[in-house]
Formats: C-alpha cells, structure tokens, sequence
C-alpha cells in the first residue's frame, strides 16, 4: 500500500476510534436515562456529541473514499449509522437555538444565581453584576458567613430581603430580593435548597448533590417532587444536572415549567467548571446551573457572568410577564 493511501486510512481509523468510542458512550448514557453516576456524568457531555460525530462522519467518508469493493459498502453503511447519530445529537441541542420564544413582555423581573464555590466567589463581582443587571431575585449557593456578611452589607439597599443559611464549606443556600419573603422553608437537601413567596411569586432555589456522591439520585428525585408540589413561578440553583439529564427534563414536565436558556432560544451556555479539568484550563463544558419558569413568567434573554474565584459562572436571566 502506498504512503498516498495508508496515511489517510490510519488517521481515519485513528479519528474514528477516538471520537467514536467517547461519542457512543455519552450517546447511551443521555438516551437511557440511568442513575448510575457514571452514565450520569457522561449525559452532562451531550452537546460534545455533535462534534464528535462530525469528525467520526468525516472519517467514516474517508474510508469510503478509500474502499473498493464490497467494502465501500460497508463503509457507506456505518456512515449511514453516524449520520443518524449525528442527527440525534443536533435534535437534542436544536431547542435552544431555534423555536418559538417571546420578544417582549410586560413587567420586566431580572434574576440572577451564582455558586460561590465554597465562598471563595469574589463578591465585589457579585455586587457588580447585580447593580449591573438590576437584579430583582438572587440566589446564592455555596455562600459562606464570612460572603453573607459582606453581601448583606453592600446589597442592603438593592436587595434588602433575604433567607436561606449561610454554612462553611459547601451547604450555605440564600435567597435575596427586593421584594419581602414570606412563607419560607427548607427542602432538605445536603447543599441547602429553600422554597419561598417572594412577593406574589413562589420561588425555589435549589442546591442537590452533585453526581459524586450516592445521594444525587435520591436528591434529584426530591426536588422533582417539590417542584411539582409547589409548582413554582420561579426555580434557580445549581441543579448539579443538565438539560441532558432525565431528572430536569422530568422536573420541566412534572411541574410544568420552562428553561429560560432553552425558552429564550440562547444557545449553550456551560456554565461550569471555569478551572478547567485535572489541572488543564479548559472553558466550562457543563450547563448546571439553571433558571426555570412556570406560565406566568417568559423569558427574553439570558447570559453568563464571571465571578473570579468561582468554579461557576453566574446565570443572568431577563424575565418578564406575558404580555396581555
């Protein structure tokens, strides 16, 4: 075989092994919906998907190219398989690039969630953004006396109501806005969520465990069942899931609400880890922190902020009422 020909062929087997086996794994593991943590760690990946399998598509058309005989056919059919593969992965992202979403609404609500990373988020940043944004609802995990105390004090004006517990370490939830709290309470789970009337609007903020710990199936479980409960206008948090995950596509169905991301048609925003993986620095790769919707509330638009310090970004969301 010439050098012309084999050269080719062994970076096409060579792409197709490597994007290919990753790519299967994390196909199986979003479309069989299980809780082994494993598999669960993978669905979070499903949107590398789409580009794994353009490479593996690309590949597999090289080796058609390079085939003859009853082997190009083949090759013809596993192109085939990746382009349905492929297709698959771009349904699974397409709503939130395309689809129907409100282009204006009537009383505007920004909202804003931020995991403080064990408190060592910079909270002069935080005050930025929401003096920035002009946020109305803020919700806090990770947040630390220490980060309380400062926060309380800079945002007493903007923000004067708040609830939640501020902990060391990485089980302080709080919920802050503008308008007076009532009727709050803890849902219990390991990190702290807290369920809440802010106003005339029922808000959750959420914080279960991540897919590192055992509980993460049994906490998912309990804030689809809150969710559905309380059926809240409003629920923000570090989810620890995706849109990937079964437990938040159950979690939209069952308490009959919307991602404002999704909803907004915004795109992908990963909003975590900023630190990149084992030491590399890698851009966030996972979309876990979430702001979700119930019918009064419609959502126009949303972005991420960096908070220095974090291993999250913080998710900004401009809400607003439907128009009559």
């Amino acid at each position: 075989m010439s050098r012309a020909r084999w050269v080719p062929l062994a970076l096409a087997w060579g792409v197709l092994v490597l994007c290919g086996l990753p790519a299967l794994a994390i196909t199986f593991s979003r479309a069989l919906a299980s809780t082994d943590l494993r598999a669960v760690r993978l669905a979070a990946f499903a949107p590398f998907g789409v580009g794994l399998y353009v490479l593996c598509l690309v590949a597999v058309l090289v080796l058609v190219w390079l085939a003859t005989g009853p082997g190009r056919m083949r090759f013809a059919v596993l192109a085939g398989v990746v382009a349905l593969l492929l297709a698959v992965h771009v349904a699974w992202q397409a709503p939130l690039y395309a689809g129907s979403r409100a282009t204006s609404a009537g009383e505007p609500l920004t909202v804003m969630t931020t995991n403080l990373f064990e408190g060592k988020g910079e909270t002069d940043a935080v005050v930025e953004a929401v003096r920035a944004h002009k946020v109305n609802v803020l919700a806090i995990q990770e947040i630390t006396p220490e980060a309380f105390a400062e926060l309380s004090r800079t945002l007493r004006d903007q923000l004067p109501y708040r609830i939640g517990e501020a902990a060391p370490g990485t089980t302080g939830t709080m919920l802050f806005a503008d308008q007076p709290i009532t009727k709050s309470r803890r849902i219990e789970t390991s990190m702290g969520s807290w369920v809440a009337d802010v106003g005339e609007r029922r808000v959750v903020v959420a914080h279960p465990a991540p897919p590192t710990l055992a509980s993460w199936p049994a906490e998912q479980e309990l804030m689809i069942e809150e969710a559905a409960a309380e059926k809240p206008d409003l629920l923000l948090g570090d989810l620890n899931a995706s849109l990937d995950h079964h437990t938040v596509r159950r979690l939209l169905d069952d308490a009959d609400m919307q991602d404002a991301a999704r909803a907004s048609n915004a795109g992908w925003q990963p909003t975590w880890p900023t630190e990149g993986f084992a030491g590399v620095p890698l851009p966030p790769s996972t979309a876990i922190d979430h702001v979700l919707i119930g019918d009064d509330l419609v959502a126009l638009a949303t972005e991420t902020v960096e908070v220095p310090r974090s291993d999250h970004l913080a998710l900004v969301a401009y809400l607003g009422t439907p128009e009559e």
